[in-house]
């Protein structure tokens, strides 16, 4: 850290010199991991993703600058505030879909170092900026600036000024609501709440969505559904006319009226929300950095102790057995030990019991179900059902398979253990495979029961063929992810809001894995449709399923010898703090 000799007085010139030390501490952290084994991978995929997600991005920002333009161009301006709320509402559905980003290295440890509580907050502040949904939001809210400043020449300053506080202010909300987001997970109670909430929002949107979208409507806007929106938006309007996006459009209003003075109030009013963002973030950071841990096991430590239960005497009772032999009885107790090596059904347990903890797969597993329930209520009247379950299906295993890919992602730096215990790599990895095999059976089976109740049965030279094809995709993607969970894996916390499960080059394997598979089954799917020729299908998903079953038996005998030897990448990663 610069600057940490005692001097008489703290110059401004040492803290610039602090925050450049940060700012290089990262920038040679994030240099330096490409020059690791993979690193070049992980490039190659930012290369392909990161155009990818700006043209994505361009999408909304180009669409709420045209509205902007023709709100204004018409007189109307005081209907920019219903654009604000879309870029404020897609901000804050951003962030909870995708996260916040992972830091290069732990911030909290800038606490041993001569830091101002003003400075670090400051760090922390900046850490966070760029998320991609802070971008988006700061691009729809430029946008609309310009749109608004296209639309009436005079409206120029007014609007890059007001637009511009709207944009901190949503940005400071978003950091403030975060960081005590992350304060609110350190207990397993407040994540099972959060992650409903989550559920219920995300749920609420898709059905604004396919509600109320003329795409899945037959190209027809539903007026009644729309016209209930309008009045309820006009009976709720004067309850949120203090809120940032009424005050930056009524701002502009006043601009477009020749108000300077109802500009500047306006204005202001938005400022002071940007204020008291920025005070509450401060206040969660000053906790943080006075020592406050969030871990699970500082939490665990701060409880109070419950007394522990006398336990009898072993003369009391029978003779103890030796430890393998109690060992090898508790294991054949569990579900699957008749079938599976006591360390796999050990390890399949374990495993499911992270599912429950986990709300990155929850979401993935319930959100499939949600959106694939939607869509067939709206095509599977007018749809057959030969290809809808297949999609269902399809649909399904975009949010299971990157799951695999990351396995070892919530050992932290227990995953050392494995490797002294006197257990085989290929059984841990087995039961970890078992879980996410469990987990497709079971929302195979509750897709099934979708597609079933609101349109029909699927007909069974359809379905089988079908489930084949899920378990040859499921198959050959678990032999490529185990191998990627050890060499580039990525270390989840429970504690965060932080959503990506897997490295962006693994994600995109997993993408281009399922793609292509979803290739394959049209390829063979359709013609056979076609030319009513189904019974095609049982044979040859019948073989793709056999050929992904030897490639999956292949690797994982081979698991032992390639765990051995990117064990260090495996440890460099999960053994970081958090």
């Amino acid at each position: 850290m610069a600057e940490l000799a005692p001097q008489s007085g703290w110059t401004r010139a040492q803290t610039r010199a602090q925050f450049g030390a940060v700012a290089w501490l990262r920038w040679r952290i994030v240099r330096n991991a490409f020059r690791r084994k993979g690193g070049a991978g992980e490039i190659a995929a930012r290369i392909i993703l990161y155009p990818i997600l700006a043209a994505l991005a361009l999408v909304p920002t180009l669409g709420a600058g045209a509205a902007a333009f023709y709100l204004v161009h018409t007189g109307r301006a005081d209907r920019i505030s219903v654009l604000l709320w879309v870029t404020f509402g897609l901000c804050q559905l951003l962030n909870i879909q995708l996260g916040q980003p992972g830091t290069t290295f732990d911030p909290t440890q800038l606490v041993r170092f001569p830091l101002s509580s003003r400075g670090y907050t400051a760090v922390r502040l900046c850490f966070g900026l760029l998320t991609p949904a802070n971008v988006i939001g700061s691009m729809m809210s430029l946008a609309v600036a310009v749109g608004a400043g296209l639309g009436d020449p005079g409206l120029w300053a007014y609007a890059l000024g007001a637009l511009g506080v709207f944009a901190a202010a949503n940005v400071l909300f978003s950091r403030m609501i975060f960081a005590w987001v992350d304060r609110w997970l350190a207990t397993r109670r407040a994540r099972e709440i959060f992650t409903t909430l989550i559920f219920v929002f995300s749920i609420g949107i898709q059905y604004l969505n396919f509600t109320y979208n003329p795409a899945y409507n037959h190209g027809h806007r539903p007026a009644h559904r729309l016209t209930a929106v309008t009045a309820f938006y006009r009976r709720v309007r004067p309850y949120v006319r203090l809120l940032p996006p009424e005050l930056a459009a009524r701002s502009l209003t006043a601009a477009q009226q020749g108000s300077a003075l109802g500009f500047g109030g306006e204005t202001l009013g938005d400022a002071a929300w940007a204020a008291v963002f920025l005070a509450v973030f401060a206040l969660r950071m000053r906790t943080e950095f006075r020592g406050e841990s969030l871990s699970d096991a500082a939490n665990s430590v701060a409880r109070p102790k419950k007394t522990p239960k006398a336990v009898p005497s072993p003369a009391a009772g029978p003779a103890a057995a030796p430890f393998g032999a109690a060992a090898q009885q508790s294991a054949a107790r569990r579900p699957g030990a008749l079938f599976l090596h006591p360390t796999a059904a050990a390890q399949w347990g374990k495993e499911l019991l992270y599912v429950r903890r986990n709300q990155g797969i929850l979401f993935a597993m319930v959100m499939p179900i949600v959106v694939a329930a939607f869509l067939i209520v709206k095509w599977s009247a007018r749809s057959s059902a030969g290809w809808v379950f297949p999609a269902a299906l399809a649909y399904m295993l975009m949010g299971l398979i990157p799951l695999s890919f990351n396995s070892w992602g919530l050992e932290g730096a227990g995953a050392q253990l494995y490797f002294l215990a006197p257990v085989r790599i290929r059984d841990v990895m087995l039961g970890k495979n078992l879980m996410s095999f469990t987990l497709a059976a079971a929302e195979v089976v509750v897709m099934l029961g979708v597609v079933t109740y609101i349109g029909q049965l699927p007909p069974l030279l359809v379905a089988l063929p079908t489930l084949l094809w899920v378990a040859g995709t499921l198959l050959f993607s678990t032999a490529l992810g185990n191998r990627r969970s050890l060499t580039s894996p990525k270390k989840v916390s429970l504690t965060s809001m932080n959503r990506s499960q897997t490295s962006q080059l693994s994600g995109l394997i997993s993408l281009g894995i399922m793609l292509a598979a979803i290739a394959l089954g049209t390829a063979v799917l359709l013609p056979a449709m076609y030319f009513h020729v189904q019974w095609v299908l049982l044979p040859a998903f019948a073989a793709y399923a056999g050929a992904g079953l030897w490639v999956y038996q292949h690797f994982l005998n081979a698991i032992d010898s390639f765990a051995q030897t990117h064990r260090e990448e495996l440890f460099l990663e999960l053994c970081k703090p958090d």
